[in-house]
């Protein structure tokens, strides 16, 4: 489980998923990643979409984590209820903001998640209920995206309010540097410190950072930061680049 290696200190690794065929996700499964981000913030993934990848997941045995397009509770429980393993909520402000999230995608007593029955997460219906709910609540990933500036002014309000019912906080740097003033600006000092120092802040509070890893030479730097969770790439930047490479060695051997 990847709560339980995070809880452990180890670092887990990911790539994200926006091209909407099962194909991928059996590819990347057999690469050997530890999870998936399947991306329904951007990209065409839909509800119809995001059914089939997470049925492809489950195949290969590789934890589904989806990134909601936005904060809408119905959406985040639909999603837990199609069998994801998490979920991670994009463009968080405030601690209100974080108490609504968990109160849509936790059941009691950490939050109010609708009980809908009869669907994947439930082995459609025959899953014990109250068993049910207890490894829901103790297995589901919620991750929250802290990407904008009232979510790094506002950090320790937002770690107050989800106590023990978020898992990761997870940074974007072009979201987080937009919102900095520096679009766009990975080597600026000012994106670095402020990484630096939400993470130190929540691994204060003992829950696990994640971040989209500009650059796989930074990871070792990242996790020396205390940044257990790192995603790197995603399903078409690996697509071009092997593209890219491949066409490059056979241009050089003419």
């Amino acid at each position: 489980m990847i709560k339980e290696r995070l809880q452990a200190g180890e670092t887990v690794i990911g790539t994200w998923v926006r091209i909407a065929h099962p194909t991928v996700i059996e590819v990347l499964g057999r690469a050997g990643f530890d999870f998936l981000h399947l991306d329904m913030e951007h990209g065409p993934i839909g509800t119809a979409e995001l059914n089939q990848l997470l049925l492809a997941c489950k195949y290969m045995g590789i934890p589904s984590i989806v990134r909601v397009p936005g904060q809408d509770g119905t959406i985040i429980g639909r999603t837990l209820d199609m069998g994801a393993s998490g979920v991670i909520v994009p463009q968080l402000h405030n601690g209100e903001e974080a108490r609504r999230i968990i109160e849509a995608a936790r059941f009691y007593p950490q939050g109010l998640r609708g009980i809908g029955g009869a669907c994947r997460a439930d082995s459609y219906g025959q899953a014990d209920t109250v068993s049910f709910l207890a490894s829901a609540n103790r297995e589901t990933i919620l991750a929250l995206q802290v990407e904008t500036k009232q979510a790094v002014e506002r950090l320790d309000e937002i770690l107050e309010v989800s106590q023990d019912a978020v898992d990761v906080y997870y940074m974007g740097p072009a979201d987080l540097s937009q919102a900095l003033g520096i679009p766009g600006k990975f080597d600026d000092s000012l994106l670095w410190e402020t990484i630096q120092w939400v993470t130190k802040r929540v691994r204060s509070r003992g829950k696990a950072v994640g971040i989209q890893c500009p650059d796989i030479r930074l990871i070792p730097q990242l996790q020396e930061m205390g940044i257990q969770y790192i995603t790197c790439s995603m399903d078409i930047g690996l697509l071009s680049a092997g593209a890219e490479s491949m066409l490059q060695t056979i241009k050089n051997q003419g």
